[in-house]
């Protein structure tokens, strides 16, 4: 059977993501699983607000997942500072914490530093500071966290239905979770089994395990103190994360070096370096308005590779109301260059964005010639 060339959308399911050497996974000496990162943090609003007539302030920064904030919303009081992916730090001017009030610090895409925040801190101990780490969980800073709490959504980076983890630097009091796990996570599992089939040619549908990766999004949005899965749980010891987090750095280094070569006015890497221990999401481009950006992932789809956009803003009617937040979330795409690819991959990938870009100037010259 012919394998299907295929880059982007949800993880599939393969037993090559086993590493033959257990415990590669590094995990904090003792930390709390939970289905979703949302469900970690509800069970923490659930150990910290003493008084249930009211809220807790939930700081976010204003480039986030409107999504994911439209659900923290339910349980919080949400407020917004401001802290961008193309800024190195965040403006902490806009940061109006108070006492018992949480701020959660976002290691954006995976190449934030962790110093000013440790720095911010220690002179703002009466805060409750929670790192979320979920576009890079093994990162040194990750690691080595000096938070109150930290948690990190597993499952984007992992090949795994569902898990979130949550932990503390300061050996604070964990949330738990509930005993009900979701069924979501099994039809994503179920979805991940039969996307692997498909591409390696089995007579399966691609609406199949689509519909299936629909019903657990569903099921796992509607979750808030509900525990991982079984088979997450378990597995997440055995993953080759060394190896995940080897291959996706050299795959983001061998993107940036094609692409870097020649100087693009409709686009630019949103990063160019990250600090040592860290290894970036994924590959980030910003492009010059939204509308090449809408076109070229158009473009990306026509060719089999599914870019994600990290994150649409507003959405659903939420939104940090913060300008450049939004126009940047117009602009952005995800290139998806993990784990699951190798340097040829890459490779394909960067010949057909430069292929949308060097068509698009011939049928604009033509369009201009014509005038």
């Amino acid at each position: 059977m012919k394998q299907l060339w295929e880059v982007g959308s949800e993880f599939d399911w393969s037993n090559d993501f086993i590493s033959p050497v257990r415990g590669t996974a590094n995990l904090p000496s003792n930390y709390e699983l939970f289905s979703t990162g949302c469900a970690s943090l509800f069970g923490l609003e659930k150990i910290l607000n003493h008084k249930p007539d009211r809220k807790l302030k939930l700081h976010l920064p204003c480039f986030f997942c409107m999504e994911a904030a439209s659900k923290l919303k339910k349980a919080f009081d949400i407020c917004w500072y401001r802290d961008l992916p193309n800024q190195k730090y965040p403006d902490f001017e806009t940061l109006k914490a108070c006492s018992g009030d949480l701020v959660l610090v976002v290691n954006l895409f995976g190449v934030k530093s962790a110093q000013v925040w440790q720095d911010w801190s220690k002179a703002n101990r009466e805060v409750i500071l929670v790192e979320d780490h979920s576009h890079d969980p093994f990162s040194t800073w990750s690691l080595q966290s000096q938070a109150d709490y930290a948690m990190a959504s597993l499952r984007k980076t992992l090949p795994i239905p569902d898990g979130a983890i949550i932990w503390s630097g300061k050996n604070l009091s964990l949330p738990k979770a509930s005993e009900s796990e979701s069924d979501g996570a099994y039809k994503r599992l179920s979805a991940m089994l039969l996307k692997r089939a498909y591409l390696n040619g089995g007579n399966v549908s691609k609406d199949t395990y689509r519909q299936l990766e629909v019903e657990s999004q569903d099921s796992l949005d509607k979750i808030e103190n509900d525990k991982v899965s079984a088979f997450s749980e378990n597995v997440l010891s055995s993953l080759d994360i060394k190896e995940f987090r080897r291959r996706r750095e050299a795959n983001i280094e061998h993107f940036l070096h094609l692409t870097l070569s020649e100087q693009e006015e409709d686009w630019q890497p949103l990063f160019y370096s990250w600090e040592d221990g860290s290894v970036p999401f994924n590959s980030i481009i910003i492009c010059r308005n939204r509308e090449i950006r809408d076109c070229l992932r158009k473009y990306l789809i026509s060719k089999n590779i599914f870019p994600p956009i990290h994150w649409p803003q507003p959405h659903n009617g939420m939104t940090s109301d913060d300008l450049e937040a939004i126009d940047l979330s117009n602009r952005i795409l995800t290139i998806p260059t993990d784990q699951r690819y190798c340097l040829d991959d890459v490779s394909r990938v960067v010949n057909i964005i430069k292929e949308f870009f060097t068509t698009r100037e011939m049928n604009s010259s033509i369009y201009a010639n014509s005038q």
